[in-house]
């Protein structure tokens, strides 16, 4: 009774027909997404990549993504609002409702190997699972998904010379510019790994059509190290 209340992702096959329903909602392949973004020549482009079952996806909407779209003349940028899962995509008018973002709402219904999402059979499998193998990686719950999904559906928006192998999570922004390149930033993170990703556009400081896309950007998690003399690495 207390998980009916709750908005949570529902990955089964009966969720997924019932999204498939949803009048509002667009199912998008990520060729056919990125096809629709690379036809459009003339604006800037922000590609969000979000979860209505997100804590921090929810926060972005109430707190970013309004502040800036009002940053840039809507003629100038064109943003696409896209939904990982099928299991959280029911949420999605609730929550555009809730900020009031109207715009149009899409989702990914992919089944090529490198995009599939989780899929069971019900909910009580689901549950099932998460009792009794509580611990075990996906693939021993009974769960079949893409490895390394969300980076494969972030690379396969446009091409990059470079693989991006940083998006471990939503909300993920890819901003493109006109000519269709998109803006990235090596990440080093406090243990020293660093990642190519898509810059994320609550680390911005300027509007979406100020950023050199030209440019790959350096964010640094790591400490820095001082010697005695002064000296900071």
């Amino acid at each position: 009774m207390l998980l009916s209340g709750c908005m949570m992702q529902k990955p089964t096959v009966k969720n997924y027909r019932k999204v498939l329903a949803m009048e509002n909602l667009t199912p998008i392949t990520v060729e056919q997404l990125r096809q629709m973004v690379a036809a459009d020549t003339t604006h800037y482009k922000v590609v969000v990549l979000t979860s209505s079952c997100c804590g921090p996806c929810e926060q972005a909407m109430r707190d970013v993504y309004p502040r800036k779209m009002a940053e840039c003349d809507s003629s100038l940028v064109r943003w696409y609002f896209v939904e990982t899962d099928y299991s959280s995509a029911q949420y999605m008018d609730e929550v555009f409702r809730r900020y009031h973002i109207d715009l149009p709402r899409y989702w990914i219904n992919d089944t090529l190997p490198q995009y599939r999402p989780w899929m069971v059979k019900n909910m009580w499998t689901v549950v099932w699972n998460l009792i009794f193998h509580y611990g075990e990686d996906f693939e021993e719950l009974g769960w079949d998904e893409a490895d390394d999904r969300l980076d494969n559906i972030t690379n396969g928006l446009a091409p990059q010379p470079q693989l991006i192998t940083g998006p471990n999570g939503t909300p993920t922004t890819a901003m493109l510019d006109p000519k269709g390149r998109m803006k990235l930033t090596y990440v080093i993170y406090g243990d020293g790994t660093a990642k190519l990703e898509p810059t994320d556009i609550r680390d911005i400081s300027v509007p979406v059509t100020e950023l050199d896309y030209a440019k790959v950007d350096t964010l640094s998690y790591a400490p820095r190290v001082c010697t005695p003399d002064g000296e900071c690495r």
